[in-house]
């Protein structure tokens, strides 16, 4: 560590008056057999705790490219590098009240994963076969979360019909009651399932709620090293989202996050002068197994 960081280090925990540590981070842990992270920031700790039994290969996925066990092709260079990934990395996405992201690369010529590391999400546990697409009042489920008739349109009915093999309007006409009844029995895991994400029953389930770490990822199965925390609970995101650990101290470091980012016209994309800094990402605690 260089002096200049060690010195940005201190002021930033005199001026947060940050407190927690590894100690009371270890007294709040789940398990303390799990990895628990420490994550250094502009705005001070934030300390997770990690979960390998509900997700093993993203959680193995994260402390590898945390701690430099992973090789990434550096354009700039034309050079396969090993770095600490997050070290150096600012918080690039804020949702006002919802997540805040971090773990895109700084340009387009860094180093990146270029690889994705599939969904791990037990969605049975997670109420996923039970809730279905409409209540019996024929109410959408608030759990889709879906803004109009567009997103249904897209996100429900396209991978209806295209499994019905309907293609045209004399299709949807000749079989409306079959459609009708499909969308009455659908369940939630159906629905997501016919989007393309796939689900392991056997994993340990997490929802996703307030301070949960889940990677952020384009698409199913396309989880790589960026990641979000959450504000507050998010049903929506049950069977969308790989939750890989929730903060145990530090909460109030990522409302902080939250806070700082200024509405400017329609956006609260952080600038390089209020953007929050991830000074390193490391593990502290020695475990049995990951």
């Amino acid at each position: 560590m260089t002096r200049l960081l060690a010195i940005c280090l201190t002021l930033i925990t005199i001026s947060t008056g940050s407190h927690a540590d590894v100690n009371t981070a270890m007294q709040n842990m789940d398990d303390p057999s799990h990895p628990l992270i420490l994550m250094r920031t502009s705005r001070g700790d934030i300390y997770i705790e990690l979960f390998p039994e509900s997700a093993p290969r993203n959680v193995a996925n994260f402390i590898a490219l945390a701690e430099a066990q992973v090789t990434l092709f550096d354009a700039s260079t034309a050079q396969e590098v090993m770095p600490h990934y997050y070290d150096g990395k600012g918080f690039n996405r804020i949702l006002r009240n919802y997540l805040v992201q971090a773990g895109a690369p700084l340009n387009e010529m860094a180093p990146r994963p270029e690889y994705f590391v599939d969904d791990e999400i037990n969605a049975r546990a997670l109420g996923l076969n039970d809730n279905t697409v409409f209540d019996e009042t024929g109410k959408l489920n608030d759990w889709l979360n879906l803004q109009g008739r567009e997103d249904f349109e897209e996100q429900i009915l396209a991978p209806l019909y295209e499994r019905l093999n309907i293609d045209s309007p004399t299709d949807v006409d000749v079989r409306q009651f079959e459609i009708h009844s499909a969308l009455q029995d659908m369940s939630l895991r159906q629905a997501y399932e016919s989007q393309g994400y796939r689900y392991n029953d056997r994993l340990t389930p997490r929802p996703p709620i307030r301070g949960s770490v889940a990677m952020a990822s384009a698409g199913p199965n396309m989880n790589s090293a960026q990641f979000f925390f959450l504000l507050i609970d998010a049903p929506w995101l049950a069977g969308k989202a790989t939750i890989i650990g929730e903060i145990v101290e530090g909460m109030e470091i990522v409302d902080r996050i939250d806070q700082s980012a200024v509405l400017r016209g329609e956006t609260t994309a952080p600038t390089p002068t209020t953007a929050t800094l991830i000074f390193d990402v490391r593990q502290v605690n020695a475990t049995q197994s990951q």
